[in-house]
């Protein structure tokens, strides 16, 4: 019975260690299942008439306290390789919007009472929310009328996604990476993908074991795997990767829309 705890604990580690999370403090950023997260605590006051009002007024607290700190993280999200959502947040616009959406963030779990009788809560909110908040109006071209639009034509043994193994590089998550050619075009960004889809389902997933890439929805079935060689930008989010591994992609995207459809995921270590 020992044996079969410590094999189901060891199988969850293992399964929870190929998700990219970036973790603070007091929450967690989440690139690979797209949320953000925040641990609120709060302490009974000490006018509560009676046991009954003091949880409620310490639960509400421990709200206010999550929804403070959800800001504080959603701001240290990286959004390009040259942006983080400070920087996005300069814009009144943006920042009212971002706040607003953070007001409607969910709680998860229950609510931990600690022994000191204060309230611990966790509140989300899905990356979908900011990035519809975010993302440029169009992100790709619509095709000019009376043109024959561009369908995927999905075959047998037909590519279903496309993994970049950017293992070793030191690269960095992000809500919205590109891809780069060696000559520092962009092969997949903004123009390339649809805003539907990237709003739905990131941009690009995140993993960090290529055995787990596989077997990720975005991808799963016969996923294109290319090795990246550097990264590029300030935030080292870009991938670059080879002139060839383009013509590959390019051949991809042009018979099953993976591009368009945000079928790309990203491995880091």
């Amino acid at each position: 019975m020992k044996r079969l705890i410590v094999l189901i604990a060891i199988l969850f580690s293992t399964a929870f260690s190929q998700g990219v999370v970036t973790q603070m403090e007091k929450g967690s950023i989440n690139y690979s299942d797209q949320t953000i997260s925040a641990v609120g605590i709060g302490f009974v006051p000490q006018n509560a008439i009676n046991a009954g009002q003091a949880r409620r007024m310490a639960l509400r607290i421990a709200k206010q306290d999550a929804l403070r700190q959800l800001i504080e993280i959603v701001n240290g999200v990286t959004l390009t390789s040259e942006t983080t959502m400070s920087g996005a947040m300069v814009d009144d616009v943006i920042n009212t919007k971002v706040q607003g959406f953070i007001r409607g963030a969910r709680q998860t779990g229950q609510p931990k009472y600690l022994s000191d009788t204060s309230v611990e809560v966790e509140y989300a909110v899905p990356m979908s929310g900011i990035s519809d908040i975010v993302l440029p109006p169009v992100t790709i071209p619509t095709p000019a009328a009376g043109t024959p639009a561009e369908t995927a034509t999905p075959t047998t043994g037909g590519i279903t996604g496309v993994i970049i193994d950017a293992r070793g590089l030191k690269a960095r998550p992000a809500m919205a990476p590109r891809i780069l050619d060696q000559n520092g075009n962009a092969v997949y960004g903004p123009g390339t993908y649809s805003r539907e889809y990237a709003v739905t389902n990131g941009v690009a997933g995140y993993s960090k074991s290529l055995e787990a890439a596989q077997k990720d929805p975005r991808v799963m079935g016969n996923p294109l795997v290319v090795k990246g060689v550097a990264t590029a930008g300030t935030n080292r989010t870009d991938i670059t990767i080879s002139n060839a591994d383009v013509s590959k992609i390019d051949a991809a995207n042009r018979s099953h829309n993976v591009l368009k459809d945000c079928r790309v995921l990203i491995l880091l270590d």
